[in-house]
């Protein structure tokens, strides 16, 4: 099973300017995300049942499960963005 990542680290440097660390911890967003969830399921069953003759039903119900797998394959992500006088780093461990 997977795990989805728990803190991001953002680190923003400039050229001649003070840089920004960030340690954002994820895990205290979760909640909050399962939550709108909750409060979303019944527009979803809703949306699945209205598109059950057009054949999209299936895909409508499997977004939840995709979008938690998505959020999971985000751990061990690491993007260090260079431009000319900047320098970004999101690291989600």
């Amino acid at each position: 099973m997977s795990i989805p990542p728990l803190i991001m680290r953002l680190r923003v440097k400039r050229e001649g300017r003070m840089g920004i660390r960030l340690w954002l911890p994820l895990f205290l967003v979760y909640p909050f995300l399962a939550v709108l969830v909750l409060l979303l399921l019944p527009l979803l069953i809703l949306a699945a049942l209205l598109l059950l003759p057009l054949g999209w039903s299936r895909a409508v119900i499997l977004v939840c499960p995709r979008l938690y797998g998505v959020i999971c394959a985000l751990k061990g992500l690491k993007a260090d963005i260079q431009g000319e006088d900047e320098r970004i780093f999101v690291s989600f461990k």
